[in-house]
């Protein structure tokens, strides 16, 4: 058998394998750690597309292109956009790490990756057609 034998205070016999230390040692809840994992994986997406999405968006507008959202085009001027992006990433950075994950939130998280990544191909196809 590996593992360390010895007496326990009562003066019982016990063995303690490399196996159940490592055990202990380990994350108490596997799911939950990847759970953790993707989303913070997820927040990394968000960053990606975040940037390509102002890059894009950037390009676009230089080309003579109208930004229809009003709201996006209020943030736009001024760099204010970027502004709103870095303060919400940043709270994302910080939170998503620290709360208790669901799957809802996980979802939530790679949905909007999935709209970012929608944006940023919707700007690419009109970066294409105007040239």
């Amino acid at each position: 058998m590996n593992g360390i034998a010895f007496r326990t205070a009562a003066g019982e016999n016990a063995v303690v394998t490399t196996l159940s230390v490592l055990h202990r040692l380990a994350p108490t809840d596997r799911a939950e750690n990847r759970l953790t994992a993707s989303m913070c994986v997820a927040v990394a997406v968000i960053a990606v597309f975040n940037l390509a999405d102002i890059v894009t968006t950037r390009a676009v507008l230089a080309r003579g292109a109208i930004e229809s959202n009003p709201l996006a085009s209020f943030l736009l001027t001024g760099h204010r956009v970027e502004l709103v992006k870095v303060m919400v990433l940043l709270a994302l950075i910080y939170r998503v790490p620290r709360r208790t994950p669901t799957i809802a939130f996980h979802a939530l998280l790679w949905f909007v990756a999935g709209f970012y990544a929608l944006t940023v191909l919707s700007n690419l196809l009109v970066l294409q057609r105007i040239g």
